[in-house]
């Protein structure tokens, strides 16, 4: 059977399991949002809770829109899975300070709770801020980002629907630990990254290997995925032009993402750099710089 890409995109799928996540994430932001908002705390404001919703709605365009079938029969599809859940999803979730607001959100017990375990004192404690060290942090999404394109490990997992989908939410839980250090919105475990850090930090370990591998697809002679090559059957398009768009999209759409953000991050630099002020110019009034005829005033200052 062959498939039009207009038809994948009129598919839609319900997906229990992926919808129950979503709402996962979405109502306790929401009700603590809300709860704030009612109080005027001054946290709860209309651009948090924007970006947090254009973060919502990027995971729920990867997760239950018709890029679930798409991903199925082209790579395209994928590609923008990755996108959505990897790079435009967890910044925008992370802007919307969400372990902040809900925390503030929660009853005194709970809150109290929270601090316990995130104390240094307490092994918990001890464990979270080494297993969050930005290092480990990078190393981890590193090391996810490779295994995610190798070609062996997706053509197992695409084979699989639902432990792909599974897979998937891995993927952005690992870009959620990726992009927090650098964003610095989330719950302060360990000091916060100089801007330097913090962009050398999404260049070497975002951008440099995301166009390493986007260029690798776009410009690559044979089919890197087996998967794809045997259910192919979309008219109008072949296996290398589909791997060929899906390599540009990550080399172009990632780039102008890593780039950005580390660009913003490195502003602060030169936001908090502020030139010294010139000294106020003195204004006294002497022989010299007085106007003619007022001479007399000049001389009258003197001898008081």
């Amino acid at each position: 059977m062959e498939y039009s890409i207009p038809a994948l995109l009129q598919d839609w799928t319900f997906l229990p399991g992926s919808t129950a996540a979503l709402l996962l994430i979405v109502v306790p932001y929401l009700w603590a949002w809300s709860r704030l908002n009612r109080k005027r705390a001054p946290l709860a404001t209309t651009g948090r809770l924007f970006s947090f919703l254009a973060g919502a709605g990027a995971l729920a365009l990867a997760f239950l829109s018709p890029l679930v079938s798409l991903q199925q029969e082209l790579l395209i599809g994928r590609t923008a899975q990755q996108i959505l859940i990897g790079l435009l999803a967890p910044p925008l979730l992370w802007l919307a300070c969400p372990a902040h607001i809900i925390m503030r959100a929660l009853p005194a017990p709970a809150r109290r709770w929270t601090v316990r375990i995130r104390n240094e004192s307490t092994p918990s404690g001890r464990f979270l801020r080494h297993a969050s060290h930005p290092l480990v942090l990078w190393l981890f999404a590193f090391s996810v980002f490779l295994l995610w394109h190798e070609p062996a490990v997706s053509n197992r997992l695409l084979a699989h629907p639902a432990l792909y989908r599974l897979s998937l939410w891995g993927v952005w839980i690992t870009y959620m630990l990726f992009w927090w250090h650098p964003l610095g919105t989330g719950p302060r475990l360990r000091p916060t990254l100089s801007p330097i850090v913090g962009f050398l930090y999404i260049i070497i370990g975002g951008e440099v290997p995301n166009m390493v591998t986007g260029v690798t697809l776009a410009f690559r002679r044979t089919p890197a995925y087996d998967y794809y090559v045997d259910r192919f059957a979309v008219s109008g398009l072949t296996a290398l032009q589909d791997q060929m768009i899906s390599g540009g999209m990550i080399w172009f759409l990632g780039s102008i993402v890593y780039v950005a953000v580390a660009v913003a991050l490195l502003a602060r630099v030169f936001r908090n750099f502020e030139p010294p002020k010139p000294p106020p110019i003195a204004w006294d009034a002497t022989e010299r710089t007085i106007a003619p005829g007022l001479e007399h005033r000049v001389l009258g200052q003197k001898l008081k």
